[in-house]
């Protein structure tokens, strides 16, 4: 009788299994095939205006680090650009926020990372993107179904370990390619000819846009004058600068290389509005995503310090 009985639950065993069925493998989370590269970014913060007459140099130092570190095909930038207008039509509260933080007694002038540089940026970029990074970020960036904002899914990783640090991670929606000329948004008449008193540039008046006189890295002597890498928004968060990694972190400030956020478990994702209310934006221009991850100061001082950040879509 015993023996019967094995028998029969043997039978029922392999009558249960279907040689035809499928394994479904398990659902992938939207940052599983992330990699986060164990590379430091260079943050240049240029402010700028369209009224600033010698804006344009800024402008043109800006394209000479980013064709000399951004390869093209790479999808690592190495060098991350944010064009802060001030006083002008295309100034967002994001940039206001920016100039606040980073203060500068004239323009152009950049910041590079968290340094002061002025105008001499070239040494203190390759030394930005040369140094050994203790935090890496990627992101997966894609449009909501209306199509009026971006949501963005991050991942972290960390690559030494760090303690009492308070980190920060924030999106922003940059706008790229509005060419410098004047516009007729919602009936109003907005002039954005970047006004020149350099000989790179040429002065554009109405319709008739600002436009490069000489080549300058990428850009042909008779092309347009863009304005270009514009941060229109962050993400809505509690605070400006992002929301505190710590609050994600089971362990709060501590941090131990290989430590990985934005997982299925622990996830960040961060939404982005995409429009802002008096900003003339026009149809045809390109939008960029950046992350960047900060960290608090420790001088005493308002604000915050560029750590590191992820450009890409």
């Amino acid at each position: 009788m015993k023996n019967l009985v094995t028998l029969t639950i043997i039978l029922i065993a392999f009558t249960g299994c279907d040689p035809e069925r499928t394994i479904v493998s398990p659902k992938k989370y939207v940052t599983d095939d992330l990699e986060v590269s164990e590379t430091q970014q260079a943050f240049l913060l240029e402010t700028t205006a369209t009224w600033c007459q010698y804006c344009p140099n800024g402008a043109a130092s800006m394209l000479e680090m980013q064709s000399t570190y951004n390869v093209s095909g790479d999808s690592n930038i190495r060098v991350i650009g944010f064009a802060s207008h001030t006083n002008d039509a295309l100034e967002t509260p994001v940039q206001t926020l920016f100039s606040s933080t980073f203060t500068t007694s004239g323009i152009p002038n950049f910041y590079v990372n968290n340094v002061d540089a002025g105008q001499s940026i070239s040494g203190p970029t390759g030394a930005a993107v040369g140094s050994t990074p203790v935090v890496g970020v990627s992101h997966k960036a894609q449009d909501n179904i209306a199509g009026d904002s971006t949501i963005v899914d991050i991942k972290v990783q960390f690559f030494q370990e760090k303690k009492n640090i308070t980190y920060y991670v924030q999106s922003y929606l940059l706008v790229t390619g509005i060419e410098a000329r004047e516009y007729n948004i919602g009936g109003l008449t907005v002039d954005l000819n970047q006004i020149s008193s350099v000989p790179i540039v040429t002065t554009g008046s109405g319709n008739t846009p600002t436009k490069w006189a000489v080549d300058t890295f990428g850009k042909k002597a008779g092309d347009i004058y863009t304005h270009d890498h514009i941060p229109l928004a962050s993400a809505s968060t509690n605070f400006n600068w992002g929301i505190k990694l710590d609050s994600i972190n089971p362990l709060g400030k501590s941090y131990f290389a290989g430590d990985i956020f934005g997982s299925e478990y622990t996830p960040i994702q961060l939404k982005i509005h995409k429009s802002v209310q008096g900003t003339p934006i026009p149809e045809d221009v390109n939008y960029e995503v950046v992350t960047i991850i900060w960290s608090e100061r420790f001088d005493g001082e308002p604000g915050v310090l560029f750590v590191n950040g992820f450009q890409g879509n």
